[in-house]
């Protein structure tokens, strides 16, 4: 028996490796072998599970939604993807596809990209201690370092550069580092789909192009016209981990074209809260900066309620199916837009943790159709993330 039945039947073998070969062949028949994919994700073996969320993966948008709906993380392109280790000048590269090498020196990053299966390696974190003499300079350094190796490191997929911020008395420490411009490390990298920043971005453009014509004018009434902002065709995830942002920044940030997006995550602080522009944020409300935006988050925003209001107002509710606006002060106000927006229903998460909710209001929330995550709450009396 062949066709759509045929794959039917030999899914119902006791054989893993039969099932496996029909799942495989499944795909060959549209929405219908789709269905049966979605169906072995919930089966009990290892094998046939994975190899379900492998082919769903390249399934279209019917198989990016049935994972959606399994367990987002599975779509989501974040460092959870690779192994971290930690690298020391005198070790090898053994296993550069599924592993991010860490360094925190300009001396380690060298070392490694002189290994021989350096070529190979598709996830390095550049981190630096905020103790370190160079720190003020490590980031335009690591950087630089990884522009100038562009040509080597031809299967690079995923970068951090910033702060360790491995332990919480760290991460919530106010940063030494000074973010530079990223503008030539997208330039050199096309097909990097992982970028996450961490540090200060209040003084330097951290977009600024490298370009010798500073401005165009209109010949006919000699207006400025607007140089276009950089378009980035494979970047699927961004983390912009600033402790404090300019207005001028976050709005370069916000306008980028990032057509592949799908994970934008805003940190605009450390242990103070800072207020956020929502003028700023406006490109990737309306859905025109990141189309096809699937988790949003900004945590430390001292203006929470007012950021609420907007994004659950906004088009790109359409598209979202995380939502965490986290670790600042959404008050009555914030919640009771949460409360009556009928798309936050559409919602596959919503994280309201760190916030000064109270338990009543949780009560509420919880009642929500989508999953609702509220930990943490503080008072003005103490801050949770020092418990």
């Amino acid at each position: 028996m062949g066709g759509i039945e045929g794959v039917k039947n030999r899914l119902n073998s006791e054989d893993d490796e039969v099932r496996i070969a029909a799942l495989e062949d499944a795909l060959k028949y549209g929405d219908a072998g789709v269905d049966l994919i979605i169906e072995e994700l919930y089966n009990s073996s290892d094998k046939i599970h994975d190899r379900a969320i492998w082919l769903l993966r390249k399934a279209g948008i019917k198989g990016k939604q049935a994972l959606l709906d399994y367990d987002h993380w599975l779509v989501l392109t974040t460092f959870n993807n690779w192994e971290d280790y930690y690298y020391d000048r005198y070790d090898r590269i053994n296993d550069p596809t599924d592993t991010a090498y860490r360094v925190n020196s300009q001396y380690k990053l060298s070392r490694l990209l002189q290994d021989p299966k350096a070529k190979d390696i598709e996830a390095i974190k550049c981190g630096m201690y905020y103790k370190d003499p160079n720190c003020k300079t490590a980031f335009k350094d690591y950087a630089d370092t990884l522009v100038k190796d562009r040509e080597l490191l031809t299967n690079l997929k995923a970068v951090l550069i910033g702060d360790n911020c491995d332990i919480i008395n760290i991460k919530y420490r106010e940063s030494n580092i000074n973010i530079t411009s990223i503008h030539p490390l997208l330039k050199a990298y096309p097909n990097l789909e992982l970028l996450h920043i961490r540090g200060q971005m209040l003084e330097e453009d951290i977009l600024k192009p490298e370009l010798k014509i500073l401005q165009v004018r209109n010949s006919q009434n000699n207006s400025i016209i607007p140089v276009n902002l950089l378009k980035h065709g494979s970047l699927k995830t961004l983390i912009i981990d600033a402790d404090g942002i300019s207005d001028s920044n976050l709005a370069k940030i916000c306008n980028l074209d990032l057509p592949s997006l799908e994970y934008f995550e805003l940190w605009l602080s450390r242990s103070n809260l800072s207020n956020i522009n929502i003028d700023s944020l406006a490109p990737v409300l309306s859905g025109k900066s990141f189309p096809n935006l699937v988790y949003l988050a900004v945590r430390k925003c001292g203006n929470m309620s007012e950021v609420t209001r907007a994004i659950v107002n906004s088009p790109i509710m359409k598209t979202l199916k995380i939502l965490e606006v986290t670790d600042g002060n959404i008050s009555s106000g914030g919640a009771m837009a949460l409360l009556k927006s009928p798309t936050v229903n559409r919602l596959h998460t919503l994280n309201v943790s760190g916030n000064r909710l109270h338990k009543n209001t949780i009560e509420q929330l919880s009642e929500l159709k989508c999953r609702v995550i509220a930990d943490s709450q503080f008072s003005d009396r103490y801050y949770s993330l020092w418990e």
